[in-house]
């Protein structure tokens, strides 16, 4: 059960790292703000019912959703800030 936690914890970090890469004009705060999102989408991915069943798996996590989620989320999350960051 542990390594499945540390596995989603390290998806969560690359996805997290390369969703701040997407994104330019990021600070270093930013890598860390956007694998703190990534986390619980990394979560969600690996955990949720039909899409934990797709691509390989480590220790019971299936990497590909784990992937995509929190990518998603880390991308969606910079947008987010930066039009917030605009508009104001």
């Amino acid at each position: 059960m542990m390594g499945g936690f540390i596995v989603t914890i390290v998806i969560a970090l690359i996805a997290g790292w390369l969703g701040n890469n997407i994104i330019i004009r990021q600070t270093p705060q930013d890598i860390w703000e956007a694998c703190v999102v990534a986390l619980p989408a990394a979560w969600i991915g690996a955990y949720m019912p039909y899409f934990n069943t797709f691509g390989p798996k480590i220790m019971d996590i299936a990497l590909v959703p784990t992937f995509l989620f929190a990518l998603a989320a880390a991308v969606i999350f910079k947008v987010v800030k930066k039009v917030v960051k605009q508009a104001s």
